[in-house]
């Protein structure tokens, strides 16, 4: 059957149409994405297609240093400067108003943080970076936490979200299940723990997620300058580095190995509770006051206390993460000393000898010192946003 001139010339219509569609979204797609470099830079790694670098994990303090040095030297090696080139011609500040309303033909953008914007006061300006989020329209929770969950895949940073419900006038930690209508979002973005600084990688995926959202929804993003960011959290890790201490006290056994049914007993009657291969002991507010946990490298489990038997156990003392560490120091020695006595064991340091009371004494100045520095700095010792830090 031979087509007619009209069928052909719909033919010829039909393929011009669909290449117009493709060429459109060619556009679209290197126009966000020029967009999303001038946030991070030109040189920046697709972050949703290359795995993201590995960063270097930050060794943890324990008891086992010289108890007559300076113990600043604890701090890690200080990492390589990551760099992230920005156009010195295209500053991130380009709001010069605070409030930015969006047109719906306005594209979505990545924007500089205003200057003069505060911190909430859910979050901790000297551990955590607000980045702000407006939508165009309120957007369902739900909806916002399905997008998010799928574009976050690759970010290893930590986060915490909550997001504005105008309709009934008030904030809402963003879960899974949370309901409401959001017109706004902010999320708490962690400078640095205990696996170290956030790096460059981390903050490009965290950049192009961001855009993403600012796609899909058509939203305005207030992202921070990027080397303002990383400095900030290549300072925060280098000081708590420096504050980072943990505080063992072993107890070995004597002629026999502690029994586990023994130790369970003692162990719970004394407020701890078995949690994840430790036994640990909380305050009123759940936080950890104390671990106890075995010498061996085998972790306590429940099912198998009845049948243990070890060569010894060690109650720790997480220093940043406690309040008046000097004090519950004095307390775990103290429970040490009873443990000790009703297992048959003895109290030692990490090179079998017996702690003498001038040693405790020396420990106990030095919790006291780094704890004092801590509140020098800005982060309390046993606040929640110690116990992020140093997670």
């Amino acid at each position: 059957m031979q087509l007619t001139e009209l069928q052909m010339g719909l033919i010829a219509l039909g393929v011009v149409g669909v290449g117009a569609v493709i060429g459109y979204n060619l556009w679209q797609e290197r126009r966000h994405r020029r967009t999303a470099e001038r946030a991070l830079g030109d040189a920046q790694p697709d972050v949703l297609i290359d795995p993201l670098h590995q960063p270097s994990r930050r060794v943890e303090p324990t008891l086992d240093f010289d108890l007559g040095s300076d113990l600043s030297s604890t701090a890690s090696d200080t990492p390589v400067e990551p760099t992230i080139d920005l156009p010195t011609d295209e500053p991130l500040s380009a709001a010069a108003d605070d409030t930015v309303q969006l047109a719906p033909q306005r594209e979505p953008v990545l924007k500089a943080a205003p200057a003069d914007d505060a911190a909430p006061a859910w979050a901790d300006a000297k551990v955590e970076e607000v980045i702000v989020v407006e939508l165009e329209a309120p957007i369902a929770a739900t909806e916002f936490q399905r997008a998010w969950s799928e574009l976050t895949r690759q970010v290893d940073t930590g986060l915490r979200l909550r997001g504005r419900d105008d309709q009934v006038g008030r904030w809402l930690e963003l879960t899974p299940d949370t309901a409401g209508n959001l017109s706004r979002i902010e999320m708490a973005v962690q400078l640095a723990d205990r696996r170290g600084p956030l790096g460059e990688a981390s903050l490009s995926a965290l950049a192009h997620a961001l855009q993403a959202v600012a796609d899909r929804f058509l939203a305005v993003v207030h992202f921070p300058d990027a080397r303002d960011l990383l400095a900030r959290a290549r300072e925060l890790d280098s000081f708590a580095a420096s504050v980072d201490v943990q505080i063992g006290i072993n107890l070995v056994a004597g002629e026999h190995p502690i029994s586990g049914t023994k130790l369970r007993g003692l162990a719970e009657a004394q407020g701890f509770a078995l949690d994840n291969g430790l036994f640990r002991a909380r305050d009123d507010a759940g936080a950890t006051l104390y671990t106890l946990g075995n010498l061996d490298a085998a972790e306590f489990i429940a099912e198998t206390m009845k049948n243990l038997q070890t060569p010894g156990v060690t109650l720790l003392l997480d220093v940043p993460t406690v309040a008046d560490g000097a004090r519950n120091f004095d307390r775990m020695v103290m429970m040490a000393e009873q443990f000790a006595h009703a297992l048959g064991a003895r109290v030692v340091d990490d090179n079998r000898q017996p702690l003498s009371p001038a040693s405790l004494g020396v420990i106990r100045g030095k919790i006291a010192e780094f704890q004092t520095r801590m509140t020098q700095f800005g982060v309390a010792p046993g606040s929640a946003s110690a116990r992020r830090l140093f997670s």
